[in-house]
């Protein structure tokens, strides 16, 4: 469970996170978001939300593809914990920390000039997770991708999935991760795609455009209007 922001201990564990990562007053900044955060932030989150929404009561835990910093695998376990306090749903972050790979022809031009960018913090992650108490419900898998995630399916032939937020950006990642997700995807699961559609990465649109073409199951498609990331969402019908 979260610790609720009323609570004592967890108003001075946070004072001191905040002064041990060198940013006294940021609670003060986030404890006013309404009065900081942007349109496109605020339509981010609420459409995240209204689609993890959807899949309240599908089995399968929650998958995050490409997490940078974490605060989307964050907010969705939050989230998650509020809409089914009582689930046992674990939330899985992939990402290597290191920014992004090298991009093959399929990425396009802009992707070729992004290698290492986007990098992520794995220790303040992990200390963010211990701040709210989630060990138990987040775990992080940590790596290049074209290796971790073959070897957690073989590892975890039980996985099923109501969740998965794809924003890898590359064609090869996120082929990869749709592989997976095609054999562990619930009924009313949803697959979330950050950058499909954007002209900049083409490379997930075309992995997305050929996991359509050869996938058993059907989806219904959607696109977000009160935002522009996430781009693109499927859901699972059959």
């Amino acid at each position: 469970m979260i610790e609720k922001l009323t609570s004592k201990d967890f108003l001075a564990n946070r004072v001191q996170f905040a002064k041990d990562i060198g940013q006294p007053e940021l609670y003060d900044f986030i404890d006013h978001f309404g009065l900081f955060a942007g349109a496109y932030t605020i339509g981010n989150k609420l459409w995240t939300y209204e689609l993890l929404k959807q899949t309240v009561g599908i089995p399968g835990d929650i998958y995050e593809f490409g997490c940078w910093k974490g605060a989307n695998l964050m907010f969705m376990a939050k989230v998650i914990s509020l809409l089914e306090p009582h689930s046992i749903k674990k939330l899985y972050g992939f990402d290597n920390f290191d920014g992004l790979p090298k991009s093959v022809k399929l990425d396009g031009e802009f992707a070729s000039t992004q290698a290492g960018n986007y990098r992520g913090n794995e220790e303040l992650l992990r200390s963010t997770i211990e701040l709210f108490n989630l060990q138990e419900k987040v775990e992080l898998v940590v790596g290049d991708a074209l290796d971790t995630i073959p070897t957690f399916s073989d590892k975890n032939a039980e996985a099923l999935i109501s969740f998965a937020y794809l924003d890898f950006d590359l064609y090869e990642p996120t082929i990869k991760a749709l592989n997976f997700i095609e054999t562990c995807i619930s009924v009313g699961g949803v697959i979330v795609f950050d950058e499909a559609g954007c002209k900049e990465w083409p490379g997930e649109t075309i992995a997305m455009k050929e996991y359509l073409a050869n996938t058993n199951h059907k989806y219904e498609t959607s696109s977000s209007v009160i935002g522009t990331n996430p781009t693109i969402a499927l859901k699972r019908v059959l």
